[in-house]
């Protein structure tokens, strides 16, 4: 599987699912200061490029082009003392920025 959805990811997008219309989207876009981007949305409309990824509990939307960049990325969900949210590990990532939310390959 090109990308892998933790159970906490899974089961957090499945409550968020619940109070939202749609799927979750991820994309990685041009940008960010290290290159690219990594961006989380929600969506109920699939594009021509869109690829369904399965999880535990449904799917993340992820278009051809960023499922590419993201080949064994690892996408978690985190609770700790800066807050919770989504994280996504890229393997291949040569750098990343300070934050996590942009990379270069």
């Amino acid at each position: 599987m090109p990308v892998v959805v933790t159970d906490s990811a899974s089961k957090r997008f499945d409550d968020l699912c619940a109070q939202q219309l749609g799927y979750p989207r991820i994309e990685i876009a041009a940008g960010g200061c290290n290159g690219f981007e990594k961006r989380f949305s929600w969506t109920a409309d699939l594009q021509e490029d869109d690829v369904l990824v399965p999880h535990a509990r449904g799917h993340v939307i992820i278009d051809t082009v960023s499922l590419s960049m993201l080949e064994h990325a690892v996408v978690d969900y985190k609770t700790d003392l800066s807050g919770c949210y989504f994280t996504i590990d890229i393997p291949e990532a040569a750098s990343t920025c300070g934050c996590g939310t942009s990379f270069s390959l």
